[in-house]
């Protein structure tokens, strides 16, 4: 019988290493553009340290934004998918999420920290692994 599933890359391939999200630094980060082309579909990890503050305001944002056709694309507001990894004190939060080459050609990952606490940090680390489907025999 032939093989329908997929296969995927072996290894993990760094988006974003060690991105420190900080009020008095970066609290915005858009990866670069991710394309789906000639793949069937990709996992996206994200792993996310936040610091030892007990009073942080919000979790860490993950959107994914869609190229809107003329090479933009959509707002961290408007993305297609979005979700929040809520804040943990001196912790960690992991996730793993599936796209689809059908709905995510091109896109971006874009990371928001609403923290308003002063010294506190969001390391996160974002990988990607891609799948293609081998062609039946």
């Amino acid at each position: 019988m032939a093989n329908t599933g997929y296969d995927w890359d072996a290894a993990w391939t760094p988006v974003d290493a060690a991105i420190a999200l900080t009020v008095a630094g970066t609290i915005l980060d858009n990866s670069a553009t991710l394309d789906l082309d000639g793949k069937a579909a990709c996992l996206i990890s994200i792993d996310t340290d936040y610091s030892n503050h007990a009073k942080a305001t919000a979790g860490l944002t993950v959107a994914i934004a869609k190229e809107a056709g003329d090479g933009s694309f959509e707002t961290i507001a408007d993305g297609a998918a979005a979700f929040e990894m809520a804040f943990l004190q001196a912790g960690t939060r992991r996730k793993v999420i599936a796209l689809f080459a059908a709905e995510f050609q091109k896109f971006q990952i874009i990371l928001s920290w609403g923290n308003t606490t002063a010294s506190a940090v969001a390391t996160t680390q974002t990988d990607i692994k891609y799948a293609t489907i081998p062609v039946a025999s």
